[in-house]
């Protein structure tokens, strides 16, 4: 592994890290503030952090579009995934709740047929089909599933990554990615604002280092990422960022004493090969 290799492996894993430490920040203030607020308080935090940091290192052409509809849509879905995330963190035992998330490239691969016009060949349809198996074996549906949908929310979460990850594609053709997460930051304060400033509650002072750390490790994953990439193809980084299920089951027994079943660690690990299955048959 050369240099540059090795700087973007460190990067996407610090980055991983950083998304795993976001969760446990909006698992904690969620005894006090829902899945909107959250949302609200992330992105001002997250906001007058990037700001400064974009007008250091780039000129002020890096904050200027010409693709406001495109923004507008990734701003949308990806702010309702990122409250799904929050709550699906809030229902779930944290090992589950990520494992779930990594659902997300088998939507992509289902849905690129549709929405992307990509062809897809029968072995990545059967690997997608068996990844859905190993998600079944995480959610453990039952007629329990209709008044304690937790798992849904974790894979509705995950439907929007994936749909994020597709809009990404096109806007990543002619927009600088800073751009991106800016606009996308950006759009969940504005869209959360309403709901926080009228139903709503102010920051408890015990709970404001945890909110500050949802905005502050959201910017470090999203600058960790973008960095990432320039070093390393993103089919090489990929299977690193699997290391998400570790770091979530270390926090969640050193925090909440939680123990991951063997069911779990099973359908990761189906979940995990097909994707790793599907990213091989793609290159």
């Amino acid at each position: 592994m050369d240099r540059a290799t090795a700087k973007g492996v460190f990067l996407i894993l610090l980055a991983t890290l950083c998304i795993v430490l976001m969760n446990t920040c909006a698992r904690v203030s969620s005894i006090h503030h829902g899945p909107v607020e959250m949302v609200f308080y992330r992105g001002v935090v997250a906001l007058s952090l990037l700001v400064p940091y974009m007008l250091a290192t780039h000129p002020v052409s890096v904050f200027k579009t010409r693709r406001v509809g495109a923004h507008l849509y990734r701003s949308i879905i990806g702010n309702i995934g990122v409250g799904l995330v929050f709550w699906a963190y809030t229902l779930l035992p944290m090992a589950n709740a990520t494992a779930l998330l990594f659902s997300a490239p088998l939507f992509v691969t289902a849905l690129s047929p549709l929405l992307l016009r990509e062809h897809v060949d029968g072995q990545r349809w059967m690997a997608v089909a068996l990844g859905f198996g190993g998600i079944l074996l995480i959610a453990r549906p039952s007629m329990g599933l209709v008044t304690d949908p937790a798992s849904m929310v974790g894979l509705g979460a995950a439907l929007c990554i994936a749909l994020v990850d597709m809009a990404l594609r096109n806007l990543g053709r002619t927009e600088h990615p800073l751009t991106t997460v800016f606009y996308f930051i950006l759009g969940g304060v504005i869209f959360s604002a309403p709901y926080t400033f009228t139903v709503g509650s102010l920051p408890q002072g015990h709970l404001i280092l945890w909110l500050a750390g949802i905005g502050l490790f959201t910017v470090v994953q999203q600058l960790g990422k973008t960095a990432a990439y320039r070093f390393a193809e993103a089919s090489f980084l990929a299977p690193y960022s699997y290391t998400a299920i570790l770091w979530a089951t270390l926090i969640g027994w050193l925090l909440w004493r939680e123990w991951v079943s063997v069911r779990v660690v099973a359908g990761s690990a189906v979940v995990i090969a097909s994707n790793l299955f599907i990213l091989k048959r793609a290159r």
